[in-house]
């Protein structure tokens, strides 16, 4: 697996869990991911299903967009969204922000978006074990690049929460105090907070406020599931 550091920099740059019960919980919080995952992509299939027709339908490409970030100890990882915006401009994501009435964005994609649905892929992610649900968001490899090559030039060592010593997730604590909104020396202290700090409670409250935060995701897709649901049924009977 390739890593954004050479072996002298992980040396240094590495911080390793060394509490036995962070270490014991990262186990159980695995399983949990699985069966989280499985769950959610298993309930999802249907939705899916239908927005990647709906992609393939109104522009060409594929309908996954993958993308290269940096996850755990800084090894690259490939991370799966589903793509809203006309080929060619994909690779412009991850650092690059969009606007309102945005051109590059399709119109099932400005719909995915608004919905937070772009994400749900990613579960693929957490199910073969690159994420976890919760954790430290992934920032694409251009963009941790340029924080790294900023910490070089000042000739200071990377603050913990750089490079993450835990698996990255679709949701997380840093993400909750608005993510872009906040500068990279929040956000990497957000991610050390984190870290520091990780144990079932701080997971369940993370998992509270993000079902609390993105409600109108989740009734998003309990909505098209429920749609399509009564669709298939329709046309049984």
């Amino acid at each position: 697996m390739k890593n954004i550091l050479n072996t002298v920099d992980r040396k240094k740059n590495l911080y390793v869990l060394t509490n036995i019960d962070q270490r014991f919980y990262l186990k159980i919080k695995r399983f949990i991911d699985i069966v989280l995952s499985s769950v959610i992509l298993l309930l999802t299939a249907p939705v899916m299903s239908v927005l990647i027709v709906l992609i393939k339908l109104e522009s060409k490409g594929p309908a996954f967009f993958v993308q290269e970030r940096v996850g755990k100890d800084g090894n690259i990882i490939k991370v799966l969204k589903l793509r809203t915006m006309y080929m060619n401009y994909e690779d412009e994501g991850g650092g690059v922000r969009t606007e309102q009435d945005d051109p590059r964005i399709t119109k099932i994609g400005k719909l995915i978006r608004e919905c937070s649905l772009d994400e749900f892929p990613q579960f693929i992610n957490i199910l073969t074990g690159d994420m976890s649900y919760i954790g430290p968001r992934p920032i694409s490899l251009a963009e941790h690049s340029i924080v790294i090559n900023d910490f070089k030039k000042e000739n200071k060592p990377l603050p913990q929460g750089v490079i993450h010593r835990v698996k990255p997730g679709i949701t997380g604590w840093a993400l909750l105090h608005g993510r872009e909104r906040i500068s990279y020396e929040d956000r990497f202290k957000l991610n050390a907070e984190y870290e520091n700090n990780i144990s079932l409670w701080f997971d369940l409250k993370i998992f509270y406020l993000t079902f609390k935060k993105y409600l109108f995701t989740n009734l998003c897709v309990v909505a098209l599931f429920l749609t399509l649901t009564a669709f298939c049924i329709s046309k049984i009977i």
